[in-house]
């Protein structure tokens, strides 16, 4: 319940918070928005939090390299070992882990480690295509033929794989209106990627898709990823409210690994193609701009330079002005910016 202290201040606690929401006081969304706003603000405001500021620290490090180990012990390394535990032994034992993690992960949270309890809740989230694929296994049920071991799910493009990625990205999406943690959001975007891969197999009854196919399809996949970034940010971070979460960078970054990777990957035997992908690569660093997420700058930087050095390497590889010509080019966009910005601030004063 709610105390009073000695000079007439209201103390709330986090279960207040969530039992106004329950109460109907406030929505249920706007209660967690609260308490999650609370929880992550600097100590120097009066809000004591048991959690180190969120960033590059120590806390930080540790605890996301803590969640690497749970998932690949969980998730990968424990799918290996049918052999020793069945079907039925792996199910029961990713099913504890999962109620564990889920579990200690809220609990931690209602006592304000929100990054800690957040990031054992993803954990318990990515052993959702272990247990759905020992369901499926157990029951023999495949939306296409066996896909085999579940050792090859990750690095191999199945139809029967599908399953496991649509509940993967249900319980992503019900975890993420349920906790609003940003990390949530990576199981999603790495899910959608899979399953667009998968589904276009299960589709086409293709296991081995062409390399044209493949690339075209991750493009799609990626600038649908991009969109729901995009879309899922605004959406659940209204105007005016804090930004404690970073919603979309996951599907930004995933989205942009599916399109910019498979854009790469096909290789144009025309310039006309090639001066198209590295206009498309300019584009990502004026999205970068517009968005101000470095991410898009690193990878539409990163394709600048690979057609810079396509020129370099093939189109003037005899051409002794090439590499002069080049340099004053950058010289001259470094004096522009500067004579630009002398241009503006002196409009500015005026």
């Amino acid at each position: 319940m709610p105390t009073r202290t000695h000079d007439d201040q209201v103390s709330f606690s986090i279960s207040d918070l969530r039992d106004a929401g329950a109460a109907g006081v406030i929505s249920p969304d706007d209660a967690e928005r609260l308490i999650n706003w609370f929880l992550e603000q600097p100590a120097d405001t009066g809000v004591e939090t048991p959690e180190q500021a969120k960033g590059l620290n120590l806390v930080t490090v540790a605890y996301y390299f803590g969640a690497i180990l749970m998932i690949s012990a969980c998730a990968w390394f424990l799918g290996d070992k049918w052999e020793s535990l069945g079907s039925g032994g792996v199910l029961f034992t990713s099913m504890v882990y999962a109620a564990v993690a889920a579990g200690l992960g809220w609990w931690l949270r209602d006592r304000g480690y929100v990054v800690g309890g957040g990031l054992l809740i993803t954990v318990a989230v990515c052993l959702t295509p272990l247990i759905v694929y020992c369901v499926e296994d157990l029951l023999g049920f495949w939306p296409a033929e066996d896909p085999g071991a579940y050792k090859d799910y990750y690095p191999k493009v199945r139809g029967s794989w599908i399953v496991m990625e649509l509940a993967t990205m249900a319980v992503a999406l019900f975890a993420l209106l349920k906790v609003r943690f940003g990390f949530l959001t990576a199981p999603v975007a790495f899910s959608l990627w899979f399953f667009a891969m998968d589904a276009a197999s299960w589709i086409l009854g293709d296991n081995d898709m062409d390399w044209s196919t493949r690339a075209w399809i991750s493009i799609i996949v990626g600038v649908v990823t991009i969109l729901f970034g995009y879309t899922l940010e605004r959406s659940l971070h209204k105007p005016g409210e804090p930004r404690v979460q970073n919603f979309a960078f996951w599907c930004y970054l995933f989205g942009l690994f599916a399109f910019w990777g498979g854009m790469t990957s096909m290789d144009s035997d025309s310039e006309l193609g090639r001066f198209l992908y590295m206009l498309i690569n300019v584009g990502l660093i004026a999205v970068a701009l517009w968005l101000r997420r470095s991410v898009f700058l690193i990878f539409g930087a990163i394709g600048v330079f690979i057609y810079l050095g396509h020129l370099a390497y093939e189109v003037f590889k005899d051409s002794v002005l090439f590499p002069f010509a080049l340099a004053l080019l950058g010289l001259g966009l470094i004096v522009a910016t500067v004579l630009g910005q002398r241009y503006v601030r002196a409009r500015t004063r005026a």
